[in-house]
């Protein structure tokens, strides 16, 4: 049971490679462990008195097989739930938009500004009911751009360089 219990432990928290490696190796230790356990349970009559030690340690190949293949197919990803693509620009839609709320919040208006470009490409819907409805947002996007909100890059002379 210790041994079920430190591969279930040790597979618990896969990273997608490594739940197919686990299930593998899961498959590998089952299958092999039943099938040796219908060979000693074929050759019991020329074991002897080995076969309880035999069966004892192939059941639990068998069983630390099975959790480890059950671990693996818990921590790999679902692959038949794919999102859509509307699902995707719906979803990275709401991402920038929880961004832009930050950068209101923090004044940094240039970047709500260059971000309100691509909810309103992504998802035209959430753009219009929860984008363009928070306050601060619309503040920063309403608001003449200051010159000094964009970030400065450094000078290679020692001259300021004269506008016109």
């Amino acid at each position: 049971m210790r041994a079920v219990g430190l591969a279930l432990a040790i597979t618990a928290a896969c990273t997608p490679v490594q739940a197919r490696k686990a299930k593998t190796a899961g498959k590998i230790m089952s299958l092999s462990g039943v099938g040796c356990l219908i060979a000693v349970a074929f050759g019991a009559h020329y074991t002897g008195d080995s076969t309880r030690y035999l069966v004892m340690g192939l059941s639990s190949l068998s069983a630390i097989g099975i959790g480890t293949y059950a671990a693996g197919d818990l921590s790999a990803p679902q692959t038949g739930d794919r999102e859509t693509t509307l699902e995707r620009h719906h979803r990275w839609a709401k991402i920038l938009t929880d961004r832009a709320y930050g950068y209101a919040r923090d004044g940094r208006c240039w970047r709500v500004r260059n971000i309100e470009g691509r909810v309103r490409v992504y998802d035209r819907e959430l753009h219009a009911v929860v984008f363009m409805k928070d306050p601060e947002i619309l503040e920063c996007l309403t608001t003449v751009p200051v010159r000094e909100e964009a970030p400065e890059l450094p000078q290679t002379s020692g001259t300021p360089i004269d506008s016109p």
